[in-house]
């Protein structure tokens, strides 16, 4: 920010001497301004570099701007991929819920199972003696599950 200032500040300086001594060594108008009109050229030179340095200022442009679409556009194609591999991810969760699902089932029932197998047993003891209706009552029971096993098993 200094540097500009003092680049201003030496500018208009530099104007201003100039004018002066103009007008110092040269007090006539008309030799003056035959002065002024001889560096005519040098206007036009430093205005045609000025005009192609506008022309090549909006070619710079130009190719940022390509370059900024295609970034947009590998950034969009990029995306769309993540969204997509999110998406597998999602379905691969999904499936692995379902399937802890299952299995936490499949374990409860089996523990179900094997309680009543233990009963079973139990019931047929010698020691116990056979008590028909118990046995039957906990074959169905067990048959049962051994059902609802089957028809988790399928559903996978």
């Amino acid at each position: 920010m200094k540097r500009k200032i003092l680049f201003i500040i030496a500018f208009i300086a530099i104007f201003l001497a100039y004018f002066f001594l103009v007008r110092y060594f040269i007090p006539e108008w008309s030799v003056s301004s035959q002065f002024g009109d001889m560096f005519g050229g040098l206007n036009a030179i430093f205005s045609g570099l000025a005009f192609s340095g506008v022309i090549y200022t909006i070619l710079l442009q130009k190719e940022e701007l390509g370059l900024q679409r295609r970034e947009l556009e590998l950034t969009r194609k990029e995306l769309e991929r993540t969204a997509k591999a999110q998406e597998k991810s999602e379905e691969a969760l999904s499936k692995q819920a379902a399937s802890l699902k299952v299995t936490a089932k499949l374990n409860g029932l089996s523990s179900i199972l094997q309680h009543y197998n233990t009963l079973i047993e139990l019931t047929n003891s010698a020691k116990f003696g056979v008590d028909h209706f118990q046995f039957n009552t906990r074959k169905k029971d067990a048959d049962e599950i051994i059902k609802e096993v089957k028809i988790l098993i399928e559903d996978k």
